[in-house]
């Protein structure tokens, strides 16, 4: 048995024919090891904990370094604000005097609270010199608060600006102490560090040798079958099953190469069954792929049905398209006919309010009114066609059946109006509030996905969308204009007024049309007079 040290092969073959497990030959060697490792953090584990508790030792002490200058710069500074009050009148600096004075105090009381030693003897001398100080500061308040700033700055160059000379004197008496007291503490932690580093040094070294022994003898006594294993196996892969393997080991390695001989005899036997195998794993793998295919259709479909909901969202309030999803509604984005209630609202006086105003203040105004106004549609469950500048189009009973969207769509209106005059009085618009004026109608109308493939939406077209743009051109600000069918629709619940007949382009005979006045029986809507 050779290995690369010829001095160390003795001592390989020894173990390699020492008649016990593998596993005992290993153990022992590692449990050799694991004593050293052991004995070495442990005495690292002290180290650092003595270096642990002496960096943060040093780190308090820095800490209150920084702490009492901070606590000299407020003294100082609020000298500063004081003269500058006294000098200028100014009340602002008498504000900061104020906010310097309160973080004084607040820094002395949290170092008061872990003081030790020769700190606590110079703090009773802070609290001494600050009751001065304080007493004097009364007096300067008081004539500055008399508008005497002669006589104050007198008593602030007399009394308190020394006081405070006195208490700069006294912190800078605590950085002293706080700087000496950490100065100590770095030196005691390079002291350690040194023996700490001969110690773990000299541990490391035995370690690392011993280890590097028994790895050694441990490793060679493994190559060296392992090698003969591997030459072994190379033949087999070859197709060679005629020389058995010998392997000189008393330990697993014997039965390894016991088995290795078995195996070599049973490849022959194996070969044929491996191509039975063959044949199964490639049915599998016809399987799988058809199981594949209809995963992937699946999730084709899932997609399919993420990206409707997802154009759902843009149309809808949340709670429709929860609604369309789950399979309450049956709902397919197809051209239909269908008798709707259709809802113009525009703002008026906006153009001369967007000359008028500033740019931010335009476009506040618009995306709160264009939000509040969303959050009423998805409220009533209507489906919002489309923003036409300060304008909206919203239509109802489509594409979820609504029995009641007439009535939807007039109490929106009337919310529509009350929000409306919320948000001018919340944003301070102009000097008239925000008003509307909406138009409503009910009839037959076309609606689907109408465009081009670059570009579709979901939208309605007919005589009934023009006749309610007609009747929001005619409405005056805070009046809701609906159309007759409308108005049969919703007679039960509103009190409403006719107007018209109107001559509307687009119409050849007049239109009679209605003014929601409000809730019947119930509160009236604000309208221009």
């Amino acid at each position: 048995m050779r290995t690369p040290v010829p001095l160390l092969d003795s001592v390989v073959a020894s173990v390699a024919r020492w008649h016990t497990s593998l596993n005992k030959k290993l153990l022992l060697g590692f449990l050799l090891i694991v004593l050293l490792l052991l004995g070495t953090a442990v005495l690292g584990l002290v180290v650092m904990q003595r270096a642990s508790a002496t960096a943060h030792r040093i780190a308090s002490l820095t800490d209150r370094v920084v702490r009492a200058g901070r606590m000299e710069y407020a003294i100082t500074a609020s000298m500063h604000f004081r003269a500058m009050h006294l000098l200028t009148g100014d009340v602002a600096n008498d504000q900061k005097l104020v906010k310097a004075r309160q973080d004084f105090a607040t820094l002395l009381g949290s170092l008061e609270s872990s003081a030790e030693g020769q700190e606590r003897a110079v703090i009773q001398k802070i609290h001494e010199a600050n009751l001065k100080f304080a007493m004097s500061a009364q007096q300067v308040d008081g004539h500055a608060h008399g508008k005497d700033l002669p006589g104050a700055m007198e008593i602030h160059m007399k009394e308190e600006h020394p006081i405070s000379h006195e208490l700069e004197g006294l912190a800078r008496e605590l950085i002293r102490i706080s700087s000496e007291r950490r100065d100590e503490s770095l030196r005691a932690v390079q002291r350690d560090n040194r023996a700490g580093i001969a110690l773990l040094g000299g541990a490391g070294l035995a370690s690392v040798g011993l280890a590097l022994f028994l790895g050694y003898v441990l490793s060679w006594s493994v190559i060296v079958p392992v090698r003969r294993l591997d030459e072994h196996m190379a033949q087999v892969s070859r197709g060679e099953f005629q020389q058995e393997i010998d392997i000189p080991n008393r330990d697993e390695f014997q039965g390894l190469a016991e088995k290795a001989n078995e195996m070599m005899h049973a490849l022959a036997k194996a070969r044929a069954d491996l191509m039975r195998e063959h044949e199964a794993v490639k049915e599998q793998a016809r399987k799988l792929d058809e199981v594949n295919r209809q995963l992937e259709g699946r999730v084709r479909s899932q997609v399919d049905e993420l990206e409707r909901t997802r154009r759902l969202g843009s149309y809808l309030a949340p709670q429709v398209v929860r609604a369309i999803t789950s399979g309450e509604h049956a709902f397919a984005m197809a051209n239909a006919r269908k008798q709707l209630t259709i809802l113009f609202a525009d703002i008026r006086g906006f153009t001369a309010f967007s000359d008028m105003a500033e740019p931010e203040e335009v476009i506040t105004l618009l995306n709160t009114y264009l939000s509040k106004m969303t959050d009423l549609v998805f409220k009533y469950e209507g489906t919002l066609d489309k923003f036409l500048g300060d304008g909206m189009l919203v239509f109802f009973n489509d594409p979820v059946p609504q029995p009641d969207h007439a009535k939807r769509a007039v109490q929106m209106a009337m919310d529509m109006q009350e929000r409306a005059r919320e948000i001018s009085t919340e944003l301070s618009v102009g000097d008239s509030p925000l008003r509307l004026g909406i138009g409503i109608t009910t009839g037959y109308v076309t609606v689907g996905t109408i465009g081009s493939e670059h570009r579709m939406e979901y939208t309605v077209v007919g005589t009934q969308v023009n006749l309610a743009a007609r009747l929001v051109g005619v409405a005056e600000p805070g009046q809701i204009i609906i159309n007759q069918r409308t108005f049969d629709m919703v007679r039960d619940m509103v009190d409403a007024v006719e107007v018209g007949p109107f001559t509307v382009k687009g119409f050849q005979k007049p239109v009679v049309a209605y003014n929601v006045v409000g809730v019947k029986g119930g509160p009236q809507l604000h309208q221009a007079a």
